[in-house]
């Protein structure tokens, strides 16, 4: 601690080679400089100001390395001395530099061979904002890029120059995976910045700009065309946060250490429109810092404010319309054994609830799993399929975890998610696009007020041409544990209660699992690779606790075009999920 205190208190060396150059009449000062970019901003220019304060009529040159000019010349009343020959790094000395530019060393009165702008304007810190002058003739150098208006685009620098580790590189897998995210919003574009390529990024939607731009032609286009940038510490972003313009911009940026770059010099943008938004990582490892953690710090989530009233959307056509009903649950939890769709309430198996509201001629096909396959054929074949066109097709199962995350030889249907993959891998997606069907209603099997003829959700569908239409109702209680709809950039999607935690406000409309989508969405979706969600649950096999693994089919929505329909409750949603929720249960 008291080697702390000396430090600080020392003279500042800096302090004292400029005044003895002042006392001398000497007003000629070169600074060379051979090291990163970011420092022109971050050091560098309280350098500048210091000197100009002792040595007022100052004539500043720097001696840099020639892809250093552009960043020099933003700090006002400064020159600068190019050696063509200087690569970063090298330890050539001043005198040799300026024999070979042909410039005699007696020119300036005060040569400092080795700035330090970690240690000689440690003063500025929280005092002096650094500003980067912009000159007008910049302006306009983006155009000469093909970046349209009609797209969001996000800057990223996605590696740094000069190699470093964990606690200044976010990991490249987190990259890619980000960009797969993103990727969800067809408006969204990346573009790539920075000096060189080192890895190669295939998506369709990245731009890669890196190599390929001076300096000034990097900020034109962060200027006019990037609403939003994701950067490390690095000499980019120094240059973008320090400069003295304003034009709306989110940055979010990456810290290992906190006790860096920008957070260090504790001062804000010259720039009042740039929200910046800091992400740190734990124990100096920036792969704590998840990929969902920097989607919503860009675009964070709000719950969705208004919706359409069903009566308001016009009544559509069966034609070209099937039906699905997932139905691949046990009914354990409502006292029975078998299928959860075979539960009778008020005289009618849940199964028979819905069927009775599908028009003959409309196809429904019914998701199983093989642990209630061959019992709801059973059921429905006993039922004569209740006069109906009854097609069927089994979800997939995922093994039980154990604590230690182990898998367990026990397995349990993987969740709604795996609707999508089944579907099309048992060639029901086919069958049912061969009879001309291209518009799909979908229902839980425990819900008794579900409609799979909703004429209104069929035609608000067909209205708006969504590829996924949410029938959801009004939320009657914060404690209410029940998924709601949020926004995200203009799209829905749906956070399971689960994940609502404090820092969202509830959502005013409540999911229900009724939906109406497109068949080419399903296809679509069957190839993409849905999140999994562990989720503790007794193994039935053991009486004990384990993690069972799911797929939501709403974790799709991001994909698709979303639209939502609001319902009154005791018209559409009375779910019946454990024997203490029947008496509860008012048709």
């Amino acid at each position: 601690m008291l080697r702390t205190l000396k430090r600080w208190f020392l003279p500042n060396p800096l302090d004292a080679l400029l005044r003895r150059c002042a006392k001398k009449g000497g007003k000629k000062i070169l600074l060379r400089w051979n090291r990163g970019l970011g420092d022109i901003a971050l050091g560098l220019f309280a350098i500048v100001h210091r000197i100009r304060e002792i040595v007022p009529h100052a004539e500043i040159t720097f001696l840099t390395r020639q892809n250093l000019q552009g960043g020099f010349s933003m700090l006002r009343g400064v020159e600068t001395l190019i050696d063509p020959h200087l690569k970063r790094g090298d330890a050539r000395d001043v005198k040799s530099s300026l024999q070979e530019l042909g410039v005699d060393p007696k020119t300036f009165d005060l040569i400092i061979e080795r700035p330090s702008p970690t240690d000689w304007v440690r003063w500025q810190r929280g005092k002096l904002t650094p500003r980067l002058t912009w000159d007008p003739c910049y302006e306009d150098l983006w155009q000469q890029f093909d970046l349209s208006d009609q797209f969001i685009y996000i800057g990223v620098q996605a590696e740094v120059e000069t190699t470093y580790g964990a606690w200044r590189n976010w990991p490249l897998a987190h990259w890619k995976e980000l960009f797969e995210r993103l990727s969800r919003w067809p408006q969204v574009r990346v573009i790539l910045l920075g000096s060189e390529a080192k890895t190669f990024f295939s998506h369709p939607h990245v731009i890669d700009l890196r190599g390929k731009t001076t300096l000034f032609e990097l900020l034109s286009i962060v200027k006019h065309r990037c609403r939003y940038m994701i950067l490390p510490d690095s000499g980019i972003l120094s240059m973008v946060y320090y400069l003295d313009q304003q034009f709306p911009l989110d940055l979010v940026t990456f810290w290992g250490d906190p006790h860096h770059g920008i957070l260090k010099q504790a001062v804000a943008s010259p720039n009042l429109q740039l929200k910046h938004h800091p992400l740190v990582g734990e124990m100096k490892n920036l792969s704590t810092v998840s990929v969902e953690k920097v989607i919503h710090t860009l675009f964070p989530l709000r719950p969705l404010m208004s919706c359409p009233h069903f009566h308001t959307a016009p009544q559509g056509s069966l034609d070209r319309v099937g039906a699905i009903l997932l139905a691949g649950g046990q009914g354990s939890r409502l006292g029975i054994r078998g299928p959860k769709g075979t539960f009778v309430f008020q005289g009618k198996s849940l199964f028979q609830w819905i069927c009775e509201k599908l028009p003959p001629k409309m196809p429904m096909a019914i998701m199983t799993s093989p642990l209630n396959h061959q019992d709801t054929l059973a059921f429905f074949v006993r039922h004569a399929f209740f006069g109906r066109e009854i097609l069927f097709f089994q979800q997939e199962m995922y093994p039980f975890l154990d604590a230690k995350k182990r898998a367990l030889p026990f397995q349990a249907p993987n969740g709604n998610g795996s609707f999508f993959r089944s579907f099309v891998t048992s060639g029901t997606a086919a069958r049912l696009q061969e009879k001309g069907i291209d518009l799909l209603t979908i229902v839980p099997v425990e819900n008794p007020l579900a409609d799979p003829a909703d004429l209104h959700l069929i035609g608000y569908a067909r209205e708006t041409k969504s590829d996924v239409i949410l029938k959801c109702i009004e939320r009657v209680s914060p404690q209410e544990s029940m998924g709601a709809l949020f926004q995200r950039e203009g799209r829905i999607e749906i956070i399971e209660y689960l994940n609502q935690t404090s820092f969202m406000e509830k959502g005013a409309y409540c999911n229900t699992g009724m939906m109406a989508m497109t068949l080419s969405f399903c296809a679509e979706m069957a190839h993409q690779k849905l999140p999994v969600h562990w989720v503790k649950k007794m193994i039935p096999e053991l009486q004990e606790w384990g993690w069972k693994g799911e797929q939501f089919i709403f974790d799709a929505l991001p994909f698709g075009n979303v639209s939502a329909l609001c319902y009154p409750r005791n018209l559409c949603y009375a779910p019946i999920k454990t024997k203490e929720s029947v008496p509860q249960v008012v048709i």
